[in-house]
């Protein structure tokens, strides 16, 4: 049971748990309800593609940037405190699990929930979108429930992947990390300029379904989660 001392060493700090993460969304959709105000003084054909335009708007991110960077933190500064209170790997692992899966159910509950009302009055009455975006799903709130978790769930788990990575192989990791994604954007570049059929391919895959995406991002999420467990068994703290 020692593993809630792992979850009390998150919460500790009220703000930084879930305090800043509802100031800043909350500011950011006053300033996207500002903006449709704005816009929408202007006619109803500025309206229609305001709301079309914001399809990609990133201002959820003021809500969800943080999970981006809890991973980090977790294994950064949480790992060496946990070992150092004398807790196995084993209940650090098992805390700060629950405490990933406890972020990605809540906030993605918030999210699907400020979706149903933003939908449900049209964009707040104003034509904006702030929960219903590409990056949570613009298909039913299902999806969007589906999606935000599985994202916040990977994000997190990638991050503290890396984190136990670097812990674990130093410097070495992150020079050869940062070779590995130049070659294979490098790669990418010029295929898409030398090869005949390799861009549209290349979009296809890119604008593949719902479904698909989901598994991808499920896949990644695991590996990462596998990663983590395995290298939090041999990562040594610094």
């Amino acid at each position: 049971m020692r593993y809630r001392s792992v979850i009390d060493m998150h919460v500790v700090n009220r703000m930084q748990a879930f305090g800043w993460q509802p100031i800043m969304g909350a500011i950011s959709l006053l300033l996207v309800l500002a903006i449709g105000a704005i816009v929408g003084s202007q006619g109803p054909e500025a309206r229609a593609g305001m709301y079309e335009g914001m399809t990609w708007n990133g201002a959820i991110f003021a809500l969800l940037g943080p999970m981006i960077g809890y991973g980090f933190t977790s294994m950064g500064q949480y790992f060496p405190l946990a070992l150092g209170l004398g807790l196995t790997r084993r209940e650090f692992a098992t805390g700060v699990s629950l405490v990933f899966l406890a972020n990605a159910v809540v906030y993605s509950v918030v999210i699907t929930i400020g979706k149903i009302i933003e939908v449900a009055t049209g964009g707040f009455g104003l034509q904006i979108r702030f929960f219903d975006v590409f990056y949570t799903g613009t298909g039913p709130a299902w999806q969007t429930l589906i999606q935000t978790f599985l994202l916040i769930l990977g994000v997190l788990f990638l991050g503290a992947a890396i984190t136990a990575a670097y812990l674990r192989f130093g410097q070495a990791f992150l020079w050869i990390a940062g070779a590995v994604l130049a070659v294979l954007a490098v790669a990418l570049l010029a295929g898409i300029i030398l090869l005949d059929g390799f861009g549209s391919g290349l979009l296809d895959v890119l604008t593949m379904g719902w479904g698909p995406w989901m598994a991808v991002i499920t896949v990644i999420g695991a590996a990462s989660a596998g990663v983590w467990l395995l290298l939090v068994r041999r990562t040594q703290t610094r």
